[in-house]
């Protein structure tokens, strides 16, 4: 088990208001699982995966990533696991428009001071998705899709153990879209990478080999058949 999520609940508030939105969620995830979680827009979805990459914090549970509890880490600590142990795939790229395809992808090399020795590897994942010849362009010159496989092979970069993708195909069109979830598949099949991804779409959802879905505060697990 590379990620554990035990008894999470999280609410905001607003004035006086309290606003539920997750409510004694569980879930664990194996070392190359494809889970995903479906669910309407504003069902919590966001909130929960961030809580899962360590990007927020729960009122209540706990949260343990490759066998480490996470509560009790430092800030600093907590961005060297991250770091480390997670990819994050958003539904917009978050590219940094000054930088190119192949620095974006280098950036949480870069963070992590091993940039030499994982150059190499970059080469290599930009070759496995068919863009050796975008490695110079900048987000601004590529297409849609041809962004969000750059966000993919920057959240590959440092061989995570999970990889966090939050509704990836929300801003694509049908053929990209298409391709996006046969790259997650291919990557996953390739590479044994876990995977938990977001989704309101159904045919999304379908490519989990655990599908669950979240509303009313609670997450439950769909039988497949």
């Amino acid at each position: 088990m590379i990620l554990s999520a035990s008894h999470i609940s999280k609410s905001y508030h607003n004035g006086e208001k309290e606003l539920h939105v997750l409510r004694d969620i569980n879930l664990e995830l194996q070392k190359g699982e494809i889970i995903t979680i479906m669910g309407q827009s504003g069902a919590g979805k966001t909130t929960l995966l961030n809580i899962l990459g360590t990007l927020d914090q729960p009122d209540s549970g706990s949260i343990s990533i490759c066998g480490q509890d996470i509560d009790s880490l430092a800030d600093e600590d907590l961005s060297k696991l991250r770091n480390k142990h997670l990819g994050f795939v958003f539904q917009f790229h978050h590219l940094l428009p000054e930088f190119t395809a192949m620095e974006n992808v280098l950036l949480p090399a870069l963070i992590s001071g091993n940039e030499t020795e994982i150059k190499e590897r970059a080469n290599e994942l930009f070759d496995y998705v068919g863009m050796v010849e975008r490695q110079k362009h900048y987000p601004a010159q590529l297409s849609g899709g041809e962004r969000l496989r750059v966000a993919v092979l920057r959240a590959l970069i440092l061989k995570p153990d999970v990889v966090l993708a939050d509704e990836p195909t929300g801003n694509l069109d049908v053929h990209n879209a298409d391709r996006l979830l046969s790259l997650f598949q291919k990557i996953n099949n390739d590479f044994n990478q876990a995977i938990v991804i977001t989704t309101h779409n159904l045919k999304v959802a379908e490519i989990g080999k655990r599908r669950f879905v979240l509303e009313n505060e609670s997450l439950k697990h769909i039988d497949i058949i």
